[in-house]
């Protein structure tokens, strides 16, 4: 293999999420000056309530289709397609009777993951890069005409049409399958959600949480502080989705794996120092949570660790990875009740630093004790 083909594949994976995490800030960072701390705080719950859904419902099959593709077992990968389209209409059922829009844009979520890690399981790096420049920029354009026309429900609808529109391409060929050879891959597949899981819903419930707790305010400061954390995080998410596809082909890239964090170390502090003026100069409206956001920004120097052993594990089929969930999510939860009503909103950027330095110290565990056996 040429030297030059990973990183030029890689280039076309970090192209695709930095264009979609740009565009993503962008659309969350607009209408956060637009609506307001509190205003922001409601849509964002809306958004959460989707992605909570979302994520039980896609199971973590979108990671295992990843896998299997690029493992050349297009059997299985089919039967996890007809799988996925059973527990997301369940799923989107249930919700609908909650919130019709917010199930809407759970199924929307769904599907259009389902495509990114299918395109990534058969290296179609190139294509990714697109599908993803398309869907955000659509994220960014229908939501802000329709929440016009509509207010906040515009913005949910708009979110569902762009990721729609995106994976049209897909739901054109999905083939309905019989899954039942899945009963001898289950434990894979159940570490594969607990993956998926640890990583979405501290992102989703947080907020469901924090809602009653706290109110719609502090959502919304605190979810502008992880908007720029998903912003810096981006290095990290892109060397994850690269990583699982080439360790599951038998490729490792240490050196790349080193130099990404290396780069994010240098980010991190840059952001760091940067933030107060930042925030002072565009949202005043949120410089209250300047000390908060510094804090919850050290959370990328894990996350690019973490990134890393994720990728290794999910890689080699382990089946205890999946026990992260366990691990991040409900001490994410404790510590945002309790850290939150002594230290506000420190303490819940505190909350989420903790809980994700104790998941990257699980994951290296496992990813050791992987090794050792290996031997």
């Amino acid at each position: 293999m040429s030297q030059e083909k990973p990183y030029r594949d890689f280039s076309y994976i970090s192209a695709g999420r930095f264009a979609a995490i740009i565009l993503q800030g962008v659309f969350y960072l607009l209408f956060a000056a637009m609506l307001g701390p509190e205003s922001y705080g409601h849509l964002n719950v809306i958004i959460a309530l989707a992605g909570t859904f979302s994520v039980f419902s896609r199971f973590g099959l979108h990671h295992s289709l990843q896998i299997y593709k690029a493992k050349k077992n297009s059997i299985i990968a089919s039967q996890i397609i007809t799988l996925f389209i059973i527990t997301t209409s369940i799923s989107s059922l249930i919700l609908l009777s909650i919130d019709p829009l917010a199930a809407v844009l759970s199924m929307a979520i769904s599907f259009y993951l389902l495509y990114q890690h299918d395109l990534l399981g058969l290296k179609q790096y190139r294509k990714f890069m697109f599908i993803s420049i398309l869907k955000n920029s659509l994220t960014l354009i229908v939501p802000l005409i329709l929440y016009f026309l509509l207010d906040i429900p515009g913005i949910i609808l708009g979110m569902a049409i762009a990721s729609f529109i995106a994976t049209i391409p897909f739901v054109k060929e999905i083939r309905i399958k019989s899954f039942f050879d899945l009963k001898n891959y289950q434990k894979v597949l159940i570490s594969n959600f607990g993956v998926d899981a640890a990583g979405a819903l501290p992102i989703y419930l947080d907020k469901l949480l924090i809602a009653p707790l706290f109110g719609f305010l502090v959502v919304g400061i605190y979810q502008f502080n992880l908007q720029i954390l998903f912003v810096l995080s981006a290095l990290p998410g892109v060397l994850r989705m690269f990583l699982l596809t080439e360790e599951a082909s038998g490729i490792t890239h240490r050196k790349m794996a080193k130099l990404v964090v290396l780069g994010s170390v240098a980010l991190t502090a840059l952001s760091i120092v940067l933030a107060p003026s930042f925030v002072n100069e565009f949202f005043p409206k949120y410089s209250e949570g300047i000390p908060s956001l510094q804090i919850i920004l050290l959370t990328a120097l894990p996350l690019s660790v973490g990134a890393i052993f994720s990728a290794r594990l999910m890689a080699n089929e382990s089946t205890k990875i999946g026990y992260s969930v366990f691990i991040k999510l409900p001490i994410l939860l404790v510590l945002l009740g309790i850290l939150g009503n002594v230290y506000g909103l420190i303490g819940l950027s505190l909350a989420y630093l903790i809980s994700t330095i104790i998941n990257t110290t699980f994951l290296f565990i496992l990813y050791k004790k992987m090794e050792n056996e290996s031997k």
